[in-house]
Parts: C-alpha cells; structure tokens; sequence
C-alpha cells in the first residue's frame, strides 16, 4: 500500500493558503511515492460545540471536494466533527484519526493549525506526536503580500461587495452553484432576461449590487452582468442572484450553473421607473462586457 500524506484543515473555500497547504503534501507524498489524502472536518466546529450557528460557507461539501481534488489531493475523506471527537487528547487525535483512520505517514497543516481537546495541541506536539509513531508532520505558513489568508477574511470581502479582494486570496474568482428557477420573468419584458440562480442557502452570496461574472452552463462560459439583491424599484424583497447572460439564446430551467463574480460594478439602488431602470441595466451590461472581455484576454 502506498504511503499516505495527509493534507489536514477545514478548507472552506480553498484558498491560497490551503493550495500551499496541499502543495507541500504533493511534494512530500512525491518523495516517499505516495497519495495525497485531504482530510476536512464536517460539520463545522463552531455548530457542534455551542459556540454559535456556523459561518456562512464559501463552499459546500461538494465543491469543497472538487477543488481538493483539482489543487493536488488523490482522495479526499471528511472527518465527520462531533462531540466524540472533540474531546479526544491529542494524543488520541493522532492515534485513532490521523494514523489509525486515515494511515497518515506525514501531516502537512497550516501553521497556526490547533487541535485535540479544546485546541490543547498544536504544531510542535503533532510533530512530537507523529514522530512517535514513525512519521512526521510539516507546518506551511499562509500568508500572502497582504497578511494572513484565511476563511474568515475572505467571507468578510465578499460581504462587503469586494470580490475583486476575495478572488486575490482565493487565487481565482469566488463561484456560487445553484438551479435555475422559474422568477418573476420580469427581465425578458423590459429586454434583459435572467436566470435566477439558487444556491445552498448555507453559501455565502456577495453583498447586493450589480456584478460582471462568468457563468458555466454545461461546460462552457458566458459572460454575464448579474444583479445581487431585492430588486427594490419593484419591491420584491427576496434576496436573489439574477444573471443576465450575454451572447446567450436558450432555456436555462433546471440546468445547475457556476456564477463566478468578477467584479463588482455599482450597489443596488432604487429607480424611478422602468425606462430609467432599463437604461442603467444597458450601461451596466455593456460595463460587464468590457470586464469580461479583458479577463478572457
């Protein structure tokens, strides 16, 4: 059986941190003809042990998965998060999970990277603890030219609107899967029809406003100008994603689509009326068309 690295940490959104993280086991699994497994914990950490509802994620288990496995991981094993296994030693974490469920030869972490009862461990004893048991563990620092890159900072970008900032830290733009569903088809009438998209409700979405975006149907992208919000010269009040697919003839119901946000091109705001509407909605695509236009370059 080949050797096993183990890639370890919570991964949401597989940022730049996380691709150094998976990175480094590529490299040491490669030295001792090994596999890459990334091992994620489900579900977060913060719902299970009372410390309050879980943050919005930048990515579900699905997604999560795929972006493991397209940054370096040969498998990816999620590490189902519980009361059990919160309260493991740390010891015992390395014993029971990392060696003896996941057969981990090395563990490459983040360096600030906690663990055990109450976070009681961190890098240095999983080195000290590996060792023991006839392997290793290898710390990877994740900060880029601006600081430290992490979730947290990222969710904070996206809802505030800065999907520029937050693709910088995730090293490509921030993507939201979702159906299209039937809405109101209130665009097709005033010459810009939408495809509402609906996400896992437990994703982040970015902030409202109006956005230059790829969208990926069935394998191909079209570029996009993608209203966020409650569409408030009609009063609607649901939050939505609508996005207005440029260069695009055909019928999106039911398919599941990537809307990757590019950048943000003005916030929502109220307008007086249709054709005032319409005419801001012409400089807004023609906007997004420009944005995308230079981003496939």
């Amino acid at each position: 059986m080949r050797p096993v690295v183990v890639a370890l940490g919570n991964f949401d959104g597989v940022h730049l941190g996380h691709q150094a993280v998976l990175g480094r086991a590529v490299e040491e699994a490669r030295g001792l003809d090994g596999m890459v497994v990334a091992a994620t914990f489900w579900p977060h950490p913060r719902s299970v042990l009372g410390a309050g509802a879980s943050p919005g994620l930048l990515t579900t288990v699905e997604g999560r998965r795929e972006a493991l496995a397209e940054y370096g991981a040969d498998e990816v094993r999620t590490i189902r998060f519980d009361l059990e296994l919160s309260r493991k030693s740390p010891e015992e974490f390395v014993a029971d999970v990392l060696v003896g469920e996941l057969g981990a030869r090395a563990v490459v972490v983040g360096e600030n990277f906690r663990f055990g009862y109450k976070a009681s461990g961190d890098f240095e004893e999983l080195r000290r603890l590996m060792r023991e048991h006839g392997g290793d563990a290898y710390a990877v620092e994740v900060r880029g030219d601006g600081g430290e890159i992490s979730s947290t900072r990222i969710r904070s970008l996206l809802l505030e609107g800065d999907v520029t900032g937050a693709a910088e830290l995730l090293g490509r733009p921030y993507s939201v899967r979702g159906e299209v569903e039937v809405g109101d088809r209130r665009g097709r009438t005033i010459g810009f029809p939408t495809a509402n998209v609906r996400p896992d409700p437990a994703v982040i979405v970015p902030a409202r406003g109006v956005y230059a975006c790829f969208v990926r149907v069935g394998g191909r992208s079209y570029a996009a100008c993608t209203n966020v919000g409650v569409a408030p010269t009609f009063e609607r009040g649901e939050n939505r994603i609508e996005a207005h697919l440029l260069d695009f003839a055909g019928d999106l119901y039911g398919q599941v689509v990537d809307v990757s946000f590019l950048s943000r091109i003005r916030g929502e705001r109220r307008f007086s009326g249709v054709e005032e509407l319409k005419a801001q909605i012409g400089r807004d695509v023609e906007e997004a068309r420009g944005i995308t236009r230079e981003a496939s370059r």
